[in-house]
């Protein structure tokens, strides 16, 4: 299994390397490598799924990890591996990539015809690097694949974006850019801290060593010569903090998104949307929170501010617009800052429901870009003035919208639901009163989305004039690669609101060590005690309640 999950992982680059040297490829035969490629991912990442054991904490299908069976030293020394695995943290965000390319794949189809074998390689090369990322067990190797992810979409924006493309891409990496060189030397420090504190001095790049390492460390115990008076956390948090939020976005980092989006071509806001935001939660998860708690624990009021600033802020704006790609861009805003709060939360019920939200986001969010892209293919304007009554000219369309508008809606029985309730609930444990905004922004949420399918819709038929001559289009039907690429994600909006045991089991495991980091659920508990020269303090960890059950406690693992 650890081949098949490195044969996973580098298989559309293998796709993208067959395109990029095919510039000449005719667009019919492009489109079917990129759709061969993809679909040969998806079988065996779907094997790795169901082959995944439920109640492993530590990462499976290991290959280059130090002491297993394929040992992958890329220096020697330093021992930088070239180490993959996945657990419960990454499995479900590995797998979404892979299913979420096609309707990537099939968003370009009609479309994309200038380039088209370029265009493709850089949907699969994307592809690659967020497989790498997700499955990587070296701090060294995620960073590249962390950058590396920025390239593909960089061009795709620039080359095949709308008509400030140029400036969108160039926003967008220069943003991103920037904060990830922080969050390097964030990582770098932690390595270096490992290192000269840890008891074997083992200089260590693998991620599992170093959660478990700086776990142990008596932070307290020479936190007292470092120049500044606060825990070293603290600062470390806020280095690895500033390229994971400009990731996310988090309010006030969000400024690249809303160009980026509108900009960027149907397949690249749907993997952007999909998968590549959720880089940045999942960076804040696997090294702010396990990494790094006690700068977590102090800094908890600013995060949660943000936060709270980012639903509210992102829906207001959301429902000031008459753009609806534009409108599903700041929903993305919003939604991402309700997963952010769910990791800050710091229990065990947070943090599980932002992990499946980040699923569940990328499902409902690439699904109405996907949709967005069809509107736009056939009528040429994403003005919510100039269209109405869609149920009648295109009603399979206006099912697919109004399915993952209202899984976005976070509608009971369905997967938005899922994710929002236990944010909500684990937030409450924390600080009732955040929850109060939070909930605030969530009714926003649902108003801006119903909102947009009864102007789009519902009500009269209204469509605009296909040219000068205003003549009317002739509307095609939905086609067979959009209903196939739409109908996996609608099956996931249903099947996880439903019955997201086979989901949650999986992540629970890998949640309850990061949670049980943190001393206490309450609002009022005391803060974690900083050293102080006469009286030098400790991080004690105590074990959370565990997460609320989504199915019988008879027969559960």
């Amino acid at each position: 299994m650890a081949t098949l999950l490195v044969i996973t992982a580098f298989l559309p680059l293998l796709g993208s390397a067959v395109l990029f040297l095919s510039p000449r490829m005719d667009v019919k035969t492009a489109r079917l490598v990129a759709l061969a490629t993809v679909v040969l991912t998806i079988l065996p990442a779907l094997i790795l799924l169901f082959a995944f054991k439920p109640g492993v904490i530590e990462p499976q299908f290991a290959y280059g990890a130090p002491g297993g069976p394929y040992g992958l030293s890329w220096l020697g020394s330093p021992d930088i591996r070239f180490s993959f695995g996945l657990d419960g943290l990454s499995l479900l965000l590995f797998v979404l990539t892979t299913v979420l390319m096609l309707p990537a794949v099939f968003a370009s189809w009609e479309s994309v015809t200038d380039r088209a074998p370029t265009h493709y390689a850089f949907l699969l090369a994307l592809e690659a690097g967020l497989l790498g990322l997700f499955a990587s067990l070296d701090v060294i190797l995620f960073y590249i694949f962390f950058e590396f992810s920025l390239i593909p979409l960089f061009f795709l924006i620039g080359i095949w974006g709308g008509s400030e493309r140029r400036q969108a891409a160039v926003t967008f990496f220069l943003y991103t850019l920037a904060g990830s060189l922080l969050t390097l030397l964030g990582v770098i420090a932690l390595v270096v801290i490992h290192y000269q504190h840890s008891p074997s001095h083992t200089l260590t790049f693998s991620i599992p060593e170093l959660t478990r390492g700086l776990a142990a460390l008596d932070w307290a115990g020479w936190q007292v010569t470092a120049p500044w008076s606060a825990s070293p956390q603290v600062l470390i948090f806020l280095l690895l903090f500033a390229g994971f939020a400009i990731k996310v976005p988090l309010f006030p980092f969000h400024t690249w998104l809303p160009l980026a989006h509108v900009e960027a071509p149907a397949a690249g806001s749907i993997l952007l949307a999909g998968v590549l935001l959720k880089v940045g939660t999942y960076g804040l998860l696997r090294f702010n929170l396990s990494m790094t708690p006690i700068g977590a624990q102090v800094l908890f009021p600013l995060l949660a501010f943000l936060a709270v600033v980012g639903i509210i802020y992102g829906a207001l704006v959301a429902l000031a617009q008459t753009d609806i790609k534009r409108l599903v861009a700041y929903s993305s805003v919003s939604h991402m800052g309700f997963i952010a709060l769910g990791l800050f939360s710091l229990n065990a019920t947070g943090i599980e429901g932002a992990v499946i939200q980040m699923v569940n986001h990328g499902i409902t969010t690439g699904a109405l870009f996907a949709c967005v892209g069809m509107i736009y293919e056939r009528y040429h304007t994403r003005e919510m003035s100039e269209l109405g009554g869609l149920w009648e000219r295109l009603p399979l369309l206006a099912f697919f919208l109004i399915l993952s508008s209202l899984g976005s809606a976070a509608v009971p029985g369905l997967n938005g639901f899922v994710g929002e309730f236990p944010i909500l609930v684990g937030m409450f444990a924390k600080s009732p009163r955040t929850t109060v905004f939070a909930a605030t922004g969530m009714i926003l949420g649902a108003y801006y989305l119903l909102l947009m399918l009864q102007r789009v819709i519902f009500g009269p038929l209204h469509e605009p004039h296909g040219d000068d001559a205003h003549q009317p289009h002739v509307i095609r039907p939905v086609a067979w690669h959009e209903i196939a690429g739409l109908t996996p994600l609608m099956v996931l909006v249903v099947w996880i609101g439903l019955y997201p045991r086979p989901f949650l089991e999986r992540i629970n495991p890998a949640v309850a060590p990061i949670a049980a980091r943190f001393p206490s659920l309450s609002e009022g508990a005391a803060k974690p005690a900083l050293a102080t020269k006469s009286e030098p303090s400790r991080l004690v960890t105590k074990p959370v309640p565990h997460s609320i059950s989504y199915t019988p406690t008879r027969g559960s693992r």
